[in-house]
């Protein structure tokens, strides 16, 4: 945190969401995919995805890649 009290986004602790926070340390801490993350933090896994980019971790998380949607629908439904 800088001395003006803002975090590297320029935000100040109070302007975080403590759910998206939430579901950021899910997936940053545990096996939880994005989806698994996003839901036990009831935010979308698109919010937590924007927020991994905006904070400029979807390359060191993997998320850079273009992923096939078919692909996904398939580990969606092989996770049901």
């Amino acid at each position: 945190m800088s001395e003006d009290g803002t975090v590297s986004g320029g935000e100040t602790p109070e302007d975080i969401r403590t759910e998206v926070a939430t579901a950021f340390g899910l997936f940053a801490l545990s096996d939880a995919s994005i989806h698994e993350a996003a839901e036990a933090a009831s935010v979308s896994p698109w919010e937590l995805e924007d927020e991994i980019e905006r904070a400029g971790l979807k390359e060191t998380f993997g998320l850079d890649e273009d992923r096939d949607v078919a692909a996904t629908i398939d580990e969606l439904l092989d996770q049901s």
